[in-house]
């Protein structure tokens, strides 16, 4: 981008300069036969500059692509360690509305805002540079009225930014409550408060227009008093370069050359100020992404035998022994389920295989929901997998879904189960970590599953169940009172 907006540059200048000794030498020289050449240069700067626009705008698009992909790349791997536990406060919706449609707010800031930063270090002061060696009166009269534009800016930046995040708050406000009368359909048909929806879903959506439409407005009046700013400035070099040409202390062709000059000096300016505003939403929501990738890229690095928890305390890994099963107990509230999550985003994520309480299946076949979607499965672990969750009465290609339809309470809890058993036998986890296992289970499919703790606890692994029902297996009991 620096060697394009210099390239650029040159070619506004060589394109201005023979444009100006074309028409000085037409009209102040009569020179008329002689200046096709100056038509040629002026022709092929033109050409010039335009094909570097073109790459410039190219080269902006394939680096704004790349850094969504990248940044959204770091935002799921920080959701991933986050856990659904630590992301309680915030709701789903938000997360979607950060990895779609937030981010993508970010393209005018890598594609025009960026650029146009990049021009406004580099091509304004070539651009002054040269008026003054032209015409020194312009030049001054140009680093004089350059600081109006930046000083606009600050101003019109600061009514802007409140609007903007009102703006915001309310199309999450809105994504907020749409999700949430999907999600609670079926109950507001049950209590017969479902046609009460559409007029309050109405209701938030004109809110988020005339917001919208009030950005709108700042935007297109901010950007209005920038091109008056910058027109007016250009105006002052214009009338100072006529009333010299006037009275003849100045050369037709210098005056030309600093008059065409004059408003490139003040163009990338003017195109940071009018795509801050456009970039503006995408930089707000890019606090929001960087803030939630550094908390969980906080998460994952154990200390010696301490873990540092979210909350800034620490908890001593060593009550967990290898190879031993700590069943975790104390009354219901007391946090067991909450200090289970806050472990495991303590953790490393590659080195943990989780279940957690109320565990839900993704749209897909059983098979898909224990191996991946789209994933090579390894058949003996499956298998294997399949054995220790006493999955015997569900067919691997029978169809699950987000409701587990066609699926009981317990048949969900151990397509979970053999999901957690066999990331753990294909992965290098070291830490196998369950919440409620048990609670949907039959005797005789319970017993099952606590020996496969037990197996899992011989092949060297920390496993930690929160569970009310005894284990029966040798296991250490922990309070989570104790623990916390």
């Amino acid at each position: 981008m620096v060697a394009l907006a210099l390239l650029s540059a040159v070619c506004t200048i060589g394109f201005s300069y023979h444009l100006a000794l074309f028409i000085s030498d037409v009209f102040a020289a009569s020179h008329i036969g002689g200046n096709a050449g100056h038509l040629v240069w002026v022709a092929a700067f033109g050409l010039g500059r335009a094909a570097l626009i073109w790459v410039q705008e190219l080269l902006s698009v394939r680096a704004s692509i790349a850094a969504k992909l990248e940044l959204r790349t770091a935002f799921y791997a920080a959701i991933q360690r986050l856990g659904a536990a630590a992301l309680k406060t915030r709701p789903t919706s938000d997360l979607v509305l950060l990895a779609n449609q937030r981010i993508d707010a970010l393209d005018s800031y890598f594609a025009r805002f960026l650029p146009s930063l990049v021009s406004t270090v580099l091509v304004t002061p070539i651009m002054t540079a040269a008026i003054l060696l032209q015409d020194f009166w312009s030049g001054i009269t140009v680093i004089c009225t350059l600081p109006l534009i930046p000083l606009f800016m600050i101003f019109i930046g600061w009514a802007t930014q409140e609007v903007q995040q009102r703006q915001l708050e309310s199309l999450r406000t809105l994504t907020r409550h749409f999700t949430q009368v999907l999600r609670g359909l079926t109950t507001l048909r049950v209590f017969g408060r479902l046609p009460h929806q559409p007029a309050a879903i109405a209701a938030s959506s004109e809110q988020f227009r005339v917001r919208t439409m009030r950005v709108l407005r700042m935007s297109f009046l901010s950007g209005m008093a920038l091109e008056v700013a910058a027109s007016l400035s250009v105006a002052l070099v214009a009338v100072s370069i006529g009333l010299r040409l006037i009275d003849g202390s100045l050369a037709l062709g210098a005056g030309l050359l600093a008059l065409l000059l004059a408003p490139e000096a003040f163009l990338p300016l003017r195109q940071v100020g009018a795509n801050f505003h456009a970039s503006n939403e995408g930089v707000l929501a890019s606090k929001e992404i960087l803030d939630l990738i550094e908390q969980g890229n906080k998460i994952g690095e154990p200390a010696g035998s301490t873990a540092e928890l979210q909350t800034g305390s620490t908890v001593n890994l060593d009550l967990f022994s290898p190879a031993a099963i700590s069943h975790l107990t104390g009354a219901s509230g007391a946090g067991k389920t909450t200090f289970l999550a806050k472990l495991r985003t303590a953790l490393p994520v590659a080195q943990v295989a989780w279940m957690p309480q109320g565990s839900t299946l993704l749209a897909g076949t059983v098979k898909e929901n224990i191996v991946g979607l789209g994933i090579e499965a390894d058949q003996l672990a499956l298998q294997r997998a399949l054995e220790l969750a006493a999955l015997d009465d569900v067919e691997l290609e029978a169809v699950a879904s987000d409701a587990s339809a066609g699926l009981s309470g317990g048949q969900v809890q151990r397509v979970a189960l053999a999901r957690v058993f066999y990331r753990a036998l294909t992965r290098n986890v070291s830490w196998l970590l369950l919440d409620e296992p048990l609670s949907a289970l039959d005797a005789a499919r319970a017993r099952t599953v606590k020996a496969s703790f037990q197996e899992f606890a011989k092949r060297g692994l920390r496993v930690v169940v929160v569970s009310h029902q005894k284990l029966g297996v040798q296991a250490k009991e922990l309070a989570v009172s104790d623990v916390q």
